[in-house]
């Protein structure tokens, strides 16, 4: 029998969920009572990944895949669906309470179950976060549901949401002038 974990026994102080090109957040949650300025953060994490890439010195693109501290650890895990699709960053503010390995399973699990939910309105993305934080739910439920017992993490109670849908907007075809 498999032990549901407590609240407050997810191994991340925090999870971001975020535009893998500009670094916008699209939405995040925090599990513990440490505080972090979202707007400070996630840029900092885009413009850490962008920093690196340029000290690598070769011809391919280099993803950031973790960050040590003493007792923290920062985990990035990157999806990019399809080559022309926009890319996802998912990064974790890690406890180090965990195998770096199961902590990469779960938030690789957390970015595919987003971009599953969401790819339409990631397409689409023009600056408005509000469709995405419905997710915040769902990033809740994860702290409730997690279970490392395993090499790859199981989220047990919680099925998916039906995929997002927006409503379409008339094409803008520039301003008209209104005569007196």
């Amino acid at each position: 029998m498999r032990e549901i974990l407590t609240k407050n026994s997810i191994p991340f102080h925090s999870i971001y969920l975020i535009d893998g090109e500009t670094g916008v957040e699209y939405v995040s949650k925090n599990y513990s009572e440490n505080s972090y300025d979202v707007n400070v953060i996630t840029g900092m994490f885009k413009a850490l990944e962008t920093f690196i890439n340029h000290l690598a010195y070769s011809d391919k693109y280099e993803h950031l895949q973790e960050v040590n501290f003493n007792e923290l650890r920062i985990v990035y895990e990157r999806y990019n669906p399809a080559f022309g699709k926009k890319s996802l960053l998912c990064v974790g503010i890690s406890k180090k309470d965990e195998d770096p390995k199961i902590e990469h399973a779960f938030l690789q699990k957390i970015v595919i179950d987003f971009y599953n939910v969401y790819e339409q309105v990631i397409q689409h993305f023009q600056g408005d976060v509000m469709p995405f934080q419905c997710f915040f739910n769902r990033l809740e439920e994860y702290q409730y549901n997690w279970n490392s017992d395993q090499k790859n993490p199981s989220f047990q109670g919680y099925s998916s949401p039906q995929i997002v849908k927006t409503q379409s907007f008339p094409e803008f075809r520039g301003f008209q002038r209104i005569s007196d």
